[in-house]
């Protein structure tokens, strides 16, 4: 799993995560070129569909955010995302619950990142590589071009379904997008419960919408 780094640039981590996301880390053999390289062909065809909805014209700001709910929603794996989180607590869940929490989780990722997204200032994204890292995982690492200023570093956990590719977890800096959500709400399902939980990112998701 992806450690924590106290030295991370001085840019707004939900921005950075943002960034990542328009597109136990281990380190393994890289992939050969051809199909062993389409886990970095999807981040990369993600990117280009990021930056498309960013610059097409005459687009209005809340058919922006439907399309990169859209996009963000197709690209995550909500379901495996949202069980990390909440740990022990997935389990004492009924199954109605269960997709409720990831209903809401979807949309509160999702919502987040395409409200930050659309500040994107046109940093040159590129991905750099890829690494088997298990039965149908790679890592993806890639890196944000700044002028003036050091490269922001991120990594792409990806996995393979049913021939698709879904997003598991995003690390910028080492700082690690599953492992940040799930300390963030750790008080609240300790205190609140998963229904204070959702209710926390429903009020988000509200702000979000509302530009």
């Amino acid at each position: 799993m992806v450690a924590r780094s106290s030295n991370a640039p001085a840019v707004s981590r939900r921005t950075l995560l943002a960034l990542a996301a328009s597109v136990a880390l281990v380190p393994g053999a890289v992939f050969a070129q051809g199909a062993g390289d389409a886990p970095r062909q999807f981040i990369d065809k993600l990117a280009e569909e990021a930056l498309a909805i960013i610059r097409s014209a005459g687009t209005g700001t809340e058919e922006r955010r439907k399309q990169f709910n859209a996009l963000f929603l197709r690209a995550f794996d909500v379901p495996a995302i949202g069980r990390f989180v909440l740990g022990r607590h997935w389990s004492r869940l009924k199954p109605e619950e269960q997709q409720q929490f990831l209903e809401v989780m979807g949309e509160y990722v999702a919502g987040i990142y395409a409200s930050q997204f659309a500040d994107y200032k046109g940093y040159n994204f590129h991905t750099t590589s890829v690494r088997m890292t298990g039965e149908g995982e790679a890592q993806v690492p890639a890196q944000i071009d700044r002028e003036g200023q050091q490269p922001i570093r991120m990594e792409f956990r990806v996995k393979q379904e049913q021939g698709n590719y879904k997003i598991l977890d995003v690390a910028v800096e080492n700082v690690s997008l599953i492992l940040t959500k799930r300390d963030e709400f750790s008080p609240t399902l300790n205190s609140e419960g998963v229904q204070g939980v959702i209710k926390r990112m429903q009020a988000v998701i509200a702000n979000t919408a509302r530009g």
